[in-house]
């Protein structure tokens, strides 16, 4: 086995139909492909016996984990990772795919040929959203069809031979460097969501050594459809959570590991990590 998904199941109060919806279409395309092991974390909507009832009609092969808790992205996926190693110990690359996904048959296998030519720790798809968005790029707009099939024909058509900076999720990580980085390291990142990506990041920047000048890529060979990028379920006191999360992440990596997130992200982010490393400066400065 070359591959397992990871997968943190969760459907929005607001959206449970349409959700619910999505989730199957999620799964049925998964398992076109040849390699469909997923472990998922339950997080809530659903319990764990319904849960099965739900996946059961797929052809995937799958791990239930948690009891219907949130205990927070962070964590979550710590335990899908922790999961996979010990399960599947010889498996040399672990993804991390949503509910909100539809992907082509073998959509990962482009991906790993290209970590097995390449010594990358994480490769990341193209994306398009809902609104025919494409990312990372940030530019060109499809009219989406409305048939699963056919949203699926799209993404293969538009696949081309081109590497650029950036990262989004889907995401495949190379076991063994994973492992060595730890993945997300839970002591930091004590609130529900948000910046654990950025502190993996700089994991993986600390391990191939600054002066590589590293950062995250997407190989345009694959596409995946991702419904709505950087969505967040809505949780109560959603910035104090936030705010744990990036004190977290100042206390694990300091002002240096904003500044360097500023070179690892492009657009938005870019100028999100450079002005918080701006304002800590200056914020010493006054003190």
């Amino acid at each position: 086995m070359r591959i397992v998904h990871t997968l943190l199941f969760m459907l929005r109060e607001k959206f449970y139909e349409e959700d619910l919806i999505m989730a199957g279409k999620c799964f049925e395309t998964l398992s076109r492909s040849d390699e469909n092991t997923v472990v998922i974390y339950n997080k809530g909507s659903l319990d764990n016996a319904t849960l099965k009832e739900f996946l059961n009609p797929f052809n995937i092969k799958y791990h239930i984990l948690g009891d219907g808790r949130n205990i927070g992205i962070p964590q979550a996926r710590q335990k899908c990772f922790e999961y996979v190693w010990g399960k599947y110990p010889e498996t040399p690359y672990i993804s991390e795919i949503h509910l909100d996904m539809l992907f082509p048959t073998n959509w990962y296998s482009e991906l790993i040929q290209y970590l097995e030519n390449n010594d990358e720790p994480l490769i990341s798809p193209g994306i398009i959203t809902a609104t025919g968005d494409v990312f990372p790029k940030g530019n060109g707009n499809y009219d989406l069809p409305k048939e699963v099939n056919e949203v699926l024909g799209l993404l293969e058509r538009i696949s081309e031979d081109k590497v650029i900076q950036g990262f989004v999720h889907p995401v495949i990580h190379r076991v063994s460097t994973l492992k060595s980085v730890g993945g997300y390291d839970v002591n930091f990142l004590t609130g529900m969501q948000a910046y654990e990506d950025d502190s993996l990041l700089l994991g993986y920047l600390y391990f191939m050594g600054t002066r590589t000048n590293w950062y995250p890529k997407v190989c345009f060979k694959s596409f995946v459809y991702h419904a709505y990028m950087g969505q967040r379920i809505t949780l109560e006191n959603i910035q104090d959570e936030h705010r744990k999360n990036l004190e977290g992440l100042f206390h694990q990596y300091g002002a240096k590991g904003l500044k360097q997130l500023s070179n690892l992200h492009i657009l938005d982010a870019r100028d999100h990590f450079k002005e918080l490393y701006e304002l800590n400066i200056y914020e010493k400065k006054d003190n």
